[in-house]
């Protein structure tokens, strides 16, 4: 028998160390793991083997860290908003944390087709010095970069994809736009941006001179007004 829904709650999460290895996948089965330990009146979905209805926003990679992980979760009953993160904490893998819990109207429009735009930290060493060359790529009216996929490659436009930047020593904030034809990782931009080769911007253990952290994630109107979810 179906339950319908009393309340809604969009939870933000912070992830580092450890938890920046995980993938998209394995990230959400760690938190839908930790709901269903935490004693939260979840609402399920049905059949054999239900699940907590809950739904996730943007795909994080592997290798970032981020403080800026949001879900929306589904409840059959009123949560108590306050002690909430004491009972889910407890239960998460290191390198996560809760950061915040809110209740949001049951039928606001999901993470996925509100968020279109983040904020990301980068640092490392081949930022220094290149403050010439992001004011060149600010100048320009296009710069394309072309994604490598297994169904054949795809051409974005950087300079659209990049709301504005800050560059201070090794460094950089990029707050970029992200939606279809015109998403591009942050470290892909930096590549264009100082010519850089494939090996000096890929993630994980084996480059650790670079770290990418994603700051926020927002909704920006057509007016170029931000939101935060």
């Amino acid at each position: 028998m179906t339950v319908i829904a009393l309340q809604r709650v969009r939870l933000r999460f912070r992830r580092v160390g450890a938890a920046s290895s995980q993938s998209h996948l394995q990230q959400i089965e760690t938190i839908r793991r930790a709901l269903e330990k935490s004693g939260w009146p979840l609402s399920k979905t049905d059949g054999k083997r239900p699940k907590p209805k809950v739904s996730f926003g943007p795909a994080i990679s592997v290798g970032y860290e981020s403080d800026a992980e949001y879900c929306d979760v589904e409840l059959v009953s009123r949560l108590n908003i306050p002690t909430a993160g004491e009972n889910l904490q407890p239960h998460l893998t290191d390198g996560y944390s809760l950061l915040n819990v809110k209740s949001i109207p049951r039928f606001f429009p999901s993470l996925d087709q509100t968020l279109n735009a983040a904020s990301y930290e980068i640092i490392s060493p081949l930022l220094a010095g290149s403050a010439a060359k992001w004011e060149e790529f600010s100048k320009q009216a296009h710069v394309m970069v072309t994604k490598k996929k297994a169904a054949g490659d795809v051409v974005v436009d950087a300079r659209a994809c990049v709301r504005s930047w800050t560059l201070e020593n090794d460094r950089l904030v990029l707050d970029i736009r992200f939606g279809p034809g015109r998403t591009l990782k942050p470290e892909r931009i930096m590549q264009a941006v100082l010519g850089l080769e494939d090996a000096q911007v890929e993630m994980g253990t084996a480059n650790p001179s670079l770290k990418v952290k994603r700051l926020k994630l927002n909704f920006e109107k057509d007016n170029g007004e931000i939101v935060e979810p």
